[in-house]
């Protein structure tokens, strides 16, 4: 092969590849309008959104509560550490999330991870409450947990 030939090649793959591909983006830009990301379940490509423009849907009161005690078996387990395999909590919010119609889903993720941190918060304040100093991951004795009760805050 004479290097005429290489490089009429190496000019045609250019030309094919730079059909066929996706606009080159800068770093840190974002895609154009109305670009669809083939690699995200419809509704759940949350590129480009600010904290801003997620909001607070109405959920299913099961999985609310499937949440509120997860977030509880974790301080239990765990000491208000996340386990350290697995991701039941991701799995268990996005099982429920893609039930929804697209438009819902970015939403329902959002609502159901505040619903989480809030009552990891609240259980975070409720052993802080009966052992004071406690911080995360410092062991401590579990039964007092069973005085907390779901959604409700021990600040005064």
């Amino acid at each position: 092969m004479t290097i005429n030939e290489i490089a009429r090649m190496m000019v045609s793959t250019e030309r094919y590849q730079s059909q066929t591909a996706q606009p080159k983006l800068e770093n840190g830009s974002l895609p154009p309008k109305g670009h669809v990301n083939p690699w995200c379940p419809p509704g759940m490509d949350i590129t480009g959104m600010k904290q801003s423009d997620f909001k607070i849907i109405p959920v299913s009161k099961e999985i609310e509560t499937r949440l509120r005690d997860m977030a509880l078996q974790n301080m239990k387990q765990y000491y208000g550490m996340s386990p350290p395999s697995g991701n039941e909590r991701g799995d268990t919010i996005r099982a429920y999330v893609m039930t929804l119609p697209p438009e819902d889903r970015a939403n329902a993720g959002y609502t159901l991870n505040q619903i989480r941190l809030e009552e990891a918060n609240r259980l975070c304040d409720f052993v802080r409450s009966r052992v004071p100093g406690w911080q995360h991951g410092q062991a401590f004795d579990t039964s007092i947990l069973d005085e907390y009760r779901q959604g409700v805050d021990v600040k005064a």
